[in-house]
């Protein structure tokens, strides 16, 4: 006989209705469904050679007479109310009193998920009088283990919080699953995770099961259901009576599945009928402009990383082997005509989203995918997921140390190849972000003709506009101070004499020179060395700004340095400085510096790099290391030596 049955609790714990699993996808009750069911079904994938898994969401309209066990589930609602109604708990009071109102309807809303091209469930039936007889995996993982996510090696921890997704979408809480496996077993369900209440004399545990109440096992088949659908082929079936239907739910499952299995998608691993519509390889394209056309918010930063997968300019991809365990893949694509997010999206095996990381660069209008490929490389970090699988915590490993030396190791690879894509991008190439929508004036000239007149066609067509002036350059990160015009001096001094003139400049120190202050470039003299003067005022080709500087954070104390000079030089002096709010600038000390291109160094003198050959053809760069490990604002400064 077929039946409810809600085992009591042996007066031990009462369930109330906050259940942790259910609380935890309230607010987003139907993107959760769909990224959760839909892993659930990839996971599960038949054949590896043929991974291409296909997911059903279809929405009925149902009458009562169409829920199995509706009357009886009817007055355990009407039972658990009751109890519920003597207690203090007003969101309890609420939930429970909106659940008969919602259940007492002669008709409603049911929605079926259903997958095919997978393995099913397994094990479906436990032997009546074997109590050790009793598997973890496949169905029971399912419908009776709490809280013992079961997939190893690179699966996702399916079974675990996510199965309580279904729950949060019905007003009270009523799920029913059908299986049809590769032993060719059958097996169908009902579950109520609802609320303890009193039964007699005893109290229940608050899980409710619908079918052979004997060990609470499944039945065969429930009429209800497979009037609803047939199975015919191997796979497993979610129906979730009382579904909670907005208007637009098919709209929003849609961006969902988007948002969370973009790659799935394109890479041909999964298709998805959303009432009849689908959304596959071919179909993707349409999806995806639809959605972000009428919902553009809905695809936050999806639609970039779609257009990283499907475009060829300004797209680049890099791979690292990582420690043996498998490879990453880098995608990043560069526009700045795109409103891109500049973040790199995470996915595992099967392509399912799990966080995007930013924090970045600002430089670079970037946006990116890193795909983890190999078994032990996501079953590595698989083990630092959180329980909803949208974040990487080194905390959560065995090996805590080394998981953060290796979650670091790949967010530096990353920023390294996004600090080299920024080398590439010049001060002109910069979108100056806010000034997208106005228009600005170009200085008038003989082939403008008339500004009056044009600014009134403009408002002819436009409307009334204000036209602004194109806005001041930033100020250079740095100058460039040359040896035109120089002197020297064998003073202790700050300052020098430049020639006949009398004007004063800069002096740079050399020779064996015992200083006391660094920044205000005092030393006492030695007779074997003069400093050279130069001409702190900028102007012309020897004394101006650098051109192109970029300072860029590679990682922690490490920066690339790039920039370029107006003219060769033979011998000189790099110096970095930061800047403070009272406009005083301090040499940073550097520990160590590596060429790249476009000069070669001579030695490291702490707070200065010597130079043997910087050339003007090409763009300096150079990577220091510096003595601490402090943010700073950096400028860059070049003496040319005589």
């Amino acid at each position: 006989m077929i039946s409810w049955n809600f085992p009591g609790n042996q007066d031990g714990q009462v369930k109330g209705v906050a259940d942790a699993g259910i609380e935890n996808f309230n607010g987003t009750e139907l993107s959760s469904l769909a990224r959760e069911n839909c892993q659930n079904s990839l996971d599960a994938a038949l054949d590896d050679n043929n991974p291409e898994v296909l997911v059903e969401f279809e929405r009925y309209f149902v009458h009562d007479n169409q829920i199995p066990g509706i009357e009886e589930y009817r007055k355990i609602l009407r039972k658990c109310k009751n109890f519920w109604d003597a207690s203090k708990s007003e969101k309890a009071k609420t939930f429970l009193k909106n659940a008969v109102t919602q259940a007492d309807h002669e008709s409603g809303f049911m929605l079926r998920i259903s997958d095919y091209n997978t393995t099913g469930l397994s094990d479906p039936y436990i032997e009546p009088g074997d109590p050790f007889n009793f598997s973890f995996d496949g169905w029971n993982a399912l419908i009776k283990i709490d809280g013992g996510a079961n997939k190893g090696d690179d699966k996702a921890g399916a079974f675990g919080i996510g199965k309580s997704a279904p729950f949060s979408n019905s007003y009270y809480r009523l799920v029913f699953y059908r299986t049809f496996n590769q032993k060719h077993e059958r097996a169908a369900q009902g579950i109520s995770r609802l609320m303890s209440y009193r039964e007699g004399t005893s109290m229940t545990s608050g899980v409710g099961y619908y079918g052979n109440p004997e060990g609470n096992n499944p039945v065969e088949s429930i009429e209800e259901l497979d009037a609803m659908n047939t199975r015919t082929e191997i796979g497993t079936d979610v129906f979730i009576y009382g579904f909670k239907a907005s208007s637009d739910w098919d709209v929003e499952i849609t961006a969902a599945l988007l948002e969370s299995f973009l790659m799935s998608f394109y890479n041909g691993q999964l298709r998805v009928k959303v009432q009849d519509r689908e959304i596959n390889a071919v179909t993707l394209k349409g999806h995806m402009e639809k959605i972000h056309n009428e919902r553009p918010g809905a695809t936050k930063g999806t639609y970039g990383n779609y257009l990283a997968l499907t475009r060829t300019e300004g797209v680049y991809t890099y791979t690292k082997d990582f420690h043996g365990m498998g490879k990453l893949e880098l995608r990043i694509l560069v526009d700045p005509n795109e409103k891109l997010d500049r973040k790199v999206l995470i996915v595992r095996k099967a392509g399912m989203k799990l966080f995007r990381l930013g924090n970045i660069s600002k430089l670079v209008p970037f946006t990116g995918i890193l795909e983890l490929k190999g078994k032990a490389l996501n079953s590595y970090f698989r083990t630092m997921e959180t329980v909803a699988h949208d974040n990487w915590e080194p905390g959560r490993h065995s090996n805590p140390k080394q998981a953060k030396a290796y979650y670091e190791e790949i967010k530096d690879w990353i920023r390294s190849i996004v600090a080299e894509l920024a080398e590439h991008t010049s001060d002109d190439e910069m979108d100056v972000e806010g000034l997208s929508g106005v228009l600005q004036r170009e200085p008038e000239t003989a082939e403008t003709g008339d500004s009056d007149n044009k600014r009134e066609n403009l408002n002819d067509h436009l409307g009334n506009i204000d036209i602004l002036e194109r806005p001041i350059r930033t100020p250079s990160k740095g100058f460039f101070y040359g040896k035109g015009e120089e002197g020297s001096s064998e003073s202790t001094s700050t300052k020098g004499t430049l020639g006949p003139t009398g004007e004063t400049g800069v002096r740079i120190l050399k020779g064996k020179r015992k200083r006391k202050k660094l920044d205000s470039h005092r030393g006492i003299p030695d007779p074997k060395g003069k400093d050279v003067v130069v001409q702190k005022k900028p102007g012309g080709e020897s004394n101006c700004p650098l051109k192109n500087v970029r300072v860029i954070k590679r990682s922690t104390g490490t920066y690339s340095v790039n920039f370029e000079i107006p003219h060769d030089v033979e011998y000189g002096r790099i110096e970095l400085v930061t800047v403070g709010e009272n406009g005083k600038s301090n040499r940073i000390h550097i520990k160590d510096v590596k060429p790249s291109d476009g000069c070669k160094i001579a030695k490291l003198n702490g707070d200065f790099i010597e130079t043997v050959g910087m050339s003007s053809t090409e763009k300096i760069k150079i990577t220091v290391t510096l003595a601490d490990s402090h943010d700073y604002a950096m400028e860059v400064n070049v003496y040319e030596h005589n």
